[in-house]
């Protein structure tokens, strides 16, 4: 074989390697990320968004996202009257950038499924417990309140910061929905009769007012103020209009 296909064989053999090098010495941490920067499995420090170098082949980063992120978790949980309610429980988080790579040795990159969603199935289902199946309709912010606090007490020891939770929906047996919408709809109708009545009773009180007020002399300045100005053709006996005598 011709040394002159050796050589540039070995030549492109050199390139490839040195392009293989290069790339896997760069790496590139997006907006919002930091990296983690381990070398044989262990952390040895962090890298910030922008364009890093890493020693080729030992080291690796990996990318930890330290914006505000959404987690929703469907729970079922007994209330305390033995209600069944499936609860939509969301969670606004992010990693404290302090605590970036505590956060992957301890839990590592999969850290929503391995902590944050059992954590909230765990405190709904505590929380759900301590209310009535109407109490948490009546009070669905102060039970979002409790499992804000039990939340925050689970994950912020562990490097992550709750920012926000809050309760997408109550969902109950079929049974308990038609028995509240049955309430509802007594309450309203002993609403609507109870107005009436009141209704009633304020038209008497006000027919009762107007009657005691029409005084003989009311009564003489309404039939004025009705009279068309003709005096009637003939009056029996010694009849008068508005006191004035009409037979002399």
């Amino acid at each position: 074989m011709d040394k002159r296909f050796i050589k540039l064989g070995a030549g492109v053999v050199a390139a490839l390697l040195l392009l293989i090098i290069f790339a896997s010495s760069y790496v590139q941490i997006p907006s919002g990320f930091i990296g983690v920067l381990t070398r044989f499995g262990k952390v040895i420090g962090e890298r910030q968004p922008g364009v890093s170098w890493k020693a080729p082949f030992i080291e690796s980063v990996t990318p930890m996202n330290v914006q505000v992120q959404k987690e929703q978790v469907d729970a079922s949980a007994a209330s305390k009257d033995l209600q069944t309610v499936t609860t939509t429980v969301a969670l606004n988080y992010h990693l404290d950038h302090n605590q970036v790579s505590n956060v992957y040795v301890n839990l590592s990159a999969d850290y929503v499924d391995r902590v944050i969603s059992p954590d909230i199935q765990e405190t709904t289902k505590a929380v759900i417990a301590r209310y009535n199946a109407e109490e948490l309709l009546s009070k669905r912010a102060e039970v979002a309140d409790a499992m804000t606090k039990e939340l925050i007490d689970k994950l912020q020891r562990r490097g992550i910061v709750v920012d926000q939770v809050s309760i997408v929906n109550f969902a109950f047996s079929s049974e308990f929905s038609q028995a509240i919408e049955q309430k509802q709809v007594a309450q309203q109708d002993a609403q609507r009769a109870q107005y009436t009545l009141q209704k009633a009773q304020l038209d008497a009180q006000a027919n009762q007012a107007q009657q005691a007020a029409l005084t003989p002399e009311i009564l003489e300045q309404q039939a004025i103020a009705k009279w068309d100005g003709h005096l009637p053709s003939a009056v029996a006996g010694q009849g008068s209009i508005f006191n004035i005598p009409l037979n002399h």
